[in-house]
Formats: structure tokens, C-alpha cells, sequence
């Protein structure tokens, strides 16, 4: 059985904006290496994650994520077993006023977020939704 953890964050504000691209890049090759799927994005100085993988794994990520000096303010969404993957690969993405918003991709991430469990669909729609406002 898979595990999941989502979660938002604060993003320093020392952080440049290659600073944030760099870590979106770590963060989609590490990921995509280890076997762990979801997707992270930035919008507006903070972080939206969601990662699947084995549990052990994902919990010691976890860990090293809130002691990451780049973000503050982390507020778990969910940390959960999940019966199956629901993200086809791990994705990053910079949503912005600039032209690295893609809506396309971002209409892929709401039919992943679709295939979620019922009770959390609801949470995690509504603070991807809140990443984009204003873009759209």
C-alpha cells in the first residue's frame, strides 16, 4: 500500500526566483528517481506538495522537508495510506502572472486531483484553485 502526504507552505522571502526553480528541478528529479509521485508547486510565496510513495520513505522526506530552511509556516493537508497512485509521475510547476503558467498542464493536475479520495478531493481543489487566482 502506497502512503501519501500534502501539504502548504510559506516560501522565504530571501529565496529568488531561480532559488525556487532550482529546488522545483531537485525536487521533480529526486522524486521521479525514488519511485515517489505527485506534484509541487509555487505561486505567490508559497509551496503546494502532494507526494505518493512507500511510507517510510515518504516520512523521513518529510522530515527533511520542515527542516528545509527555504519555507516556514508548513500546514499538513493530509499524511494517509492510499490503496493505489494517483499521479502519473511526480510534476513541478511555477504558476505565475509570466508566461510558465500553463493552463493545460494545470487542467491535468485537477484531473489527478479527481482520481483522490472523495473526503480530502475537496481540501486539495480548493488550495489548488487558490494558486491561481489571478492568473486565470
Amino acid at each position: 500500500m502506497r502512503y501519501a502526504i500534502s501539504y502548504v507552505s510559506t516560501v522565504n522571502p530571501a529565496l529568488s526566483e531561480s532559488e525556487i526553480q532550482e529546488a522545483l528541478d531537485f525536487s521533480k528529479n529526486w522524486n521521479n528517481d525514488n519511485n515517489i509521485t505527485g506534484i509541487l508547486l509555487y505561486s505567490q510565496g508559497n509551496f503546494f506538495q502532494v507526494l505518493e510513495g512507500e511510507e517510510e520513505l515518504l516520512k523521513e522526506l518529510f522530515a527533511r522537508i520542515k527542516a528545509d530552511q527555504r519555507h516556514h509556516n508548513i500546514i499538513t493537508i493530509f499524511q494517509k495510506s492510499i490503496p493505489s497512485v494517483t499521479f502519473d509521475g511526480y510534476q513541478t510547476d511555477f504558476i505565475s502572472l509570466d508566461d510558465r503558467y500553463n493552463e493545460t498542464k494545470f487542467d491535468i493536475y485537477l484531473t489527478q486531483v479527481s482520481l483522490l479520495n472523495p473526503a480530502i478531493q475537496g481540501s486539495v481543489r480548493y488550495i489548488l484553485n487558490k494558486f491561481t487566482e489571478g492568473i486565470k
